[in-house]
């Protein structure tokens, strides 16, 4: 195994924290979920970035019945993410395992932390109180062959495990300042460089 190799194994399912040697607009301070690496590509969903869209103006595109629902079940003032810059239109929806019947959930990527995009997921979400929290996000975050390897050696990507708090829980604001301090540093130290150790 090449250094290379050890340093990019294992990155799905995980999370990227952008570093200030990203100078991408797209991804600044950004935490990507990523759900699929392989040889061919990867594939991710930037979790902390929210869009000028409502989750309640987004259902009620699909329906108004399910904006209705949606609001009743008190999901009206959350935020549809920016999930990344490929297929703006396309719907990813991250979700609590286990939230909705085994058919309709979505693909499990760590205890706690399915990802799908039918619309009977995202009618059954609506439509349950006790869902649990969940995720809408247009667009995704894609890599061609040896691309991300390649930005993680560079130092542009940090790697670090998924877990469902940081994936589903934290405030949209705290999730990068908290993967960096996961990681072991302090995000003021950072931004300016200095990769102060905590």
């Amino acid at each position: 195994m090449t250094a290379q190799e050890r340093t990019t194994s294992g990155l799905a399912p995980g999370f990227l924290v952008a570093s200030p040697a990203l100078r991408d607009p797209n991804f600044r301070s950004s935490l990507v979920l990523m759900a699929e690496h392989s040889p061919e590509g990867s594939f991710g969903l930037v979790v902390n970035r929210p869009s000028p869209l409502s989750v309640r103006d987004l259902l009620t595109t699909v329906s108004d019945e399910l904006g209705d629902a949606a609001a009743k079940a008190g999901r009206d003032g959350g935020q549809v993410l920016f999930g990344g810059p490929v297929d703006p239109e396309r719907l990813w929806i991250l979700h609590r395992a286990g939230a909705t019947p085994q058919e309709e959930d979505g693909e499990l990527l760590c205890p706690g932390v399915a990802l799908g995009g039918s619309r009977a997921l995202l009618e059954r979400l609506a439509r349950t109180p006790d869902a649990g929290p969940y995720l809408l996000l247009l667009g995704y975050s894609g890599w061609g062959p040896l691309q991300v390897e390649a930005e993680v050696t560079q130092g542009s990507w940090l790697p670090l495990a998924l877990t469902q708090d940081l994936a589903l829980d934290l405030p949209l604001e705290e999730r990068w300042d908290e993967a960096v301090r996961r990681l072991g540093l302090e995000p003021a130290g950072f931004m300016s460089g200095g990769g102060a150790m905590a």
